[in-house]
């Protein structure tokens, strides 16, 4: 097993010895490829890595997965389809005490687990597996560091190309593409292009919109390159920006500016949020910002921690997570600016570098 995977197993070991918890079982794609490097979508069947308080862990998996785990450096159990997968599992837990459960499991799975184990309690993965992975380990930081050039890339590409007359779709087609040039395996979630007043809708779903000179327009996107995400966002002026347009971007950008400012270990990371929307409040657009001011990102898109204004979750070194406030004017249009940042012992470190000032294309 290689040095990092092999660390990876013991640091959950060591959280469940804190813990006072006996096992762990990881079934979610992310959680699976934490672990082993290998990415399944194992669909309805059952696929996990436990992890006992003591002792080597093991693998369960669909048999017809057995070249994907070929070379699997743990001890890897392969069952059929027709045999009673969940029992197979039980035989690898303890009989008595208590085993964390990967959220994402499906409960059908999770109730026939409890029939077979009624010894057992049962946790959710928040704790264990949540805890372990809310920490990037140096391998980690440096793929991130790889998929945020990655995105500054794409960033710096796409707005080259945008031209009144194109639909939002366009532009969509236009990243993906620009992500399959960097390497990326497929966009991290469907890229978010608004024009003018669908610019206003934080999570609009971009359609055939034509982008017309004057518009304001928000382009999110991240892709995954080595299995880990990027997302940015970026905000621009096409042909032209109004008065309005340039002070409300100013405020953004200096509401995101002080997030990143903010960011120090030892705090409440729900602080970071707190002061960038005081800079949006003190503009008086406070009402027009309508979500948290950012989210955790790895293998996963969205993850722990999550920076919202009455989160008292203390910020460590190793976290990795966004900083993007907005303002959003409905029927007008909006501006968000999104990094994310790797948080150091004194401050943080952002994996996007792409200028945050306005650009006009």
């Amino acid at each position: 097993m290689k040095d990092y995977l092999e660390n990876r197993v013991q640091r959950m070991q060591g959280i469940l010895g804190d813990l006072g918890v006996d096992a762990v079982v990881a079934t979610s794609s992310a959680n699976f490829f934490y672990f082993t490097e290998t990415w399944i979508n194992p669909h309805e069947r059952l696929l996990a890595y436990v992890i006992r308080k003591d002792g080597d862990p093991v693998i369960l998996a669909p048999k017809m997965h057995r070249e994907d785990l070929a070379n699997a450096a743990t001890e890897t159990l392969f069952w059929e389809d027709g045999q009673d997968a969940i029992s197979l599992l039980a035989t690898c837990l303890p009989e008595h005490g208590t085993l964390s459960i990967d959220n994402l499991w499906p409960s059908q799975n999770l109730i026939s687990l409890m029939k077979s184990s009624p010894k057992l309690n049962f946790i959710n993965s928040v704790s264990t597996l949540g805890r372990l992975r809310l920490l990037k380990d140096e391998r980690e930081r440096t793929l991130l560091r790889e998929a945020g050039k990655a995105a500054d890339t794409v960033m710096a590409q796409i707005v080259t190309k945008i031209r009144p007359g194109m639909s939002e779709l366009e532009v969509v087609e236009e990243l993906n593409q620009l992500w399959k040039k960097v390497g990326a395996r497929e966009p991290s979630f469907h890229p978010i292009v608004g024009a003018g007043a669908n610019g206003a809708m934080p999570h609009h779903q971009s359609d055939e919109t034509v982008i017309r000179s004057g518009n304001i327009l928000v382009i999110d996107m991240g892709g995954i390159t080595n299995h880990y995400c990027s997302d940015m966002t970026r905000t621009c002026a096409v042909g032209e920006a109004s008065q309005q347009a340039r002070e409300v971007y100013d405020i953004v950008r200096r509401a995101q500016q002080a997030g990143v400012t903010a960011v120090k270990a030892g705090i409440p990371i729900g602080e970071v949020d707190q002061v960038t929307r005081a800079v949006i409040e003190d503009a008086g657009y406070g009402e027009y910002f309508v979500h948290r001011t950012g989210h955790g990102l790895g293998i996963e898109v969205h993850e722990e921690p999550f920076v919202f204004g009455d989160n008292s979750q203390t910020i460590e070194p190793g976290m990795v997570f966004s900083i993007e406030p907005g303002i959003y004017l409905p029927g007008q249009f909006g501006v968000r600016i999104e990094d994310i940042v790797f948080a150091t012992e004194t401050s943080c470190e952002s994996l996007n570098n792409f200028t945050k000032e306005l650009l006009i294309v």
